[in-house]
């Protein structure tokens, strides 16, 4: 029986779980290693990949990383009450609070924990907080009959509050106390919504990718932005288009944010080396790829491929390539591309048709060899000497039957083979790249298990199927 790939990405998260207190991204990886050596080419790339995907290991604000239920412990957040929370049914909840009561919201399924919270009530009472979906990205909670029988004693009407503190993230405890609006300490109140706004702002120019509304929750949760006795208002009450309008650039896919002071100048000659070598030297900045096509660039929204210029003007080459997992033969997509599109197209097109996340490293390589570094074309932001972006397909010598390698996600290590199916060296105008054929479901990217018998509902490492 073969033996089971090693998974770092859990042996990530299992690190920053035990870790009391948080880690750099190398003390991740001393400590990964120090259970399984790190097999990767590059072992650092490896850990912060698994990192920077991850919404339960989360950045503290000077470098290093830790365990969000456990960094979340001492916040206390406001809620507003609105005239539907009064009704006694469902009380709703801000993004942030969701945020604070379960952690694990946004995390893949296998982590993921969505099961009711204990809530101590100000006579001492603890009673379940369940979570409950209330339609059009809304949750909520329908409490508990302790809950709303304390909830009746208070007379609160439409715009009171209820405070909640969190007493252990990771034990699931929290705190809820009542505040009329009449007790409100405004002064108090304003100087800590400046300081969430301008917490915000300055997270937000940070990130030339742009974020969503659940980064800045977790942001400000993780950052310690409200273990403060005085909670802000709501984020949905000061983060207002008033407030992110004269800053920010709304992203067209939703609640999005992009900073246009981000959008980065091609760099200059490096001096030295340019003096070296008597012309101009570009060094390559993994962080900030140089000539990224702004599809292609994270900054700009959703990432999608460029549409073939040659097939705009008539006739042009085109390759079909049959994609499928290494575990799963018999599922694949046929893909159609021109010869002037990029393996950064042929990445983002496999991606859309198994209809995966696009949220890991990649790498193809042309012997079908894993981590064969002489034949190795890297994404954008790999430490490879060739990247995905800069190589057109018709450059690349493909020939009829030949297999080459598409390995995505370091971590969990899915190796795709890519065979060259056909090549019509006169296909008509058409928008490419195109599916042109598939068969069966597209697995998930990140197989679910079965609770009574611990199987997966894939297994990403099997090679017998």
């Amino acid at each position: 029986m073969p033996t089971p790939k090693v998974s770092f990405a859990e042996l990530t998260h299992q690190v920053a779980r035990d870790s009391p207190e948080p880690l750099t991204v190398v003390e991740i990886v001393q400590r990964v290693n120090a259970i399984t050596p790190i097999t990767t080419k590059n072992p650092k790339n490896t850990i912060r990949n698994a990192v920077s995907q991850s919404r339960l290991i989360v950045a503290t604000g000077d470098g290093r990383y830790g365990w969000k239920p456990r960094l979340i412990t001492g916040s206390v957040l406001r809620l507003t009450l609105a005239a539907a929370d009064l009704v006694g049914e469902t009380i709703e909840l801000t993004e942030e609070l969701q945020d604070a009561l379960w952690p694990s919201f946004f995390e893949i399924q296998r982590r993921s924990d969505r099961s009711p919270v204990q809530v101590e009530l100000p006579a001492g009472l603890v009673t379940g907080f369940p979570l409950e979906h209330l339609g059009q990205r809304r949750w909520g909670s329908p409490a508990s009959p302790a809950f709303w029988a304390w909830f009746k004693t208070l007379d609160a009407g439409e715009g009171d509050h209820l405070i909640f503190r969190v007493l252990d993230g990771e034990a699931k405890q929290y705190q809820v106390s009542f505040q009329p609006f009449s007790a409100r300490d405004e002064a108090a109140i304003a100087e800590r919504n400046e300081a969430i706004i301008q917490a915000i702002l300055a997270f937000v120019r940070s990130r030339p990718q742009g974020v969503m509304d659940w980064d800045i929750t977790a942001h400000l949760l993780s950052t310690g932005r409200y273990q403060h006795p005085i909670p802000p208002d709501p984020l949905t009450e000061i983060w207002t288009e008033e407030t992110w309008g004269p800053h920010f650039v709304e992203s067209k896919y939703g609640k999005e944010y992009f900073w246009p002071g981000n959008l980065q100048p091609k760099p200059a000659p490096d001096l030295e080396l340019s003096a070296l070598f008597g012309a101009p030297v570009h060094v390559y900045d993994y962080d900030n790829p140089p000539d990224l096509p702004r599809e292609y660039d994270p900054g700009q929204g959703l990432r999608r491929p460029r549409a073939s210029r040659k097939a705009r003007s008539g006739l042009v080459k085109t390759f079909t390539f049959r994609v499928h997992h290494r575990a799963l033969s018999g599922v694949w997509r046929d893909l159609e591309l021109a010869e002037d599109q990029t393996l950064e197209d042929l990445h983002l097109i496999i991606q859309q048709a198994y209809d995966w996340g696009d949220d890991h490293l990649y790498s193809f390589f042309l012997s079908g060899e894993a981590r064969d570094q002489s034949t190795e074309i890297g994404s954008p932001w790999s430490e490879s000497s060739w990247h995905t972006h800069q190589l057109e397909i018709g450059q690349l010598d493909l020939q009829l039957g030949q297999t080459f390698l598409y390995y995505f996600d370091y971590g969990d290590s899915h190796e795709f083979d890519v065979m060259v199916l056909r090549i019509n060296y006169a296909a008509p105008s058409d928008k490419y790249p195109k599916i042109v054929a598939q068969r069966g479901e597209a697995p998930p990217q990140y197989p679910d298990y079965d609770e009574e018998t611990g199987e997966m509902s894939w297994d990403p490492y099997w090679r017998g199927r």
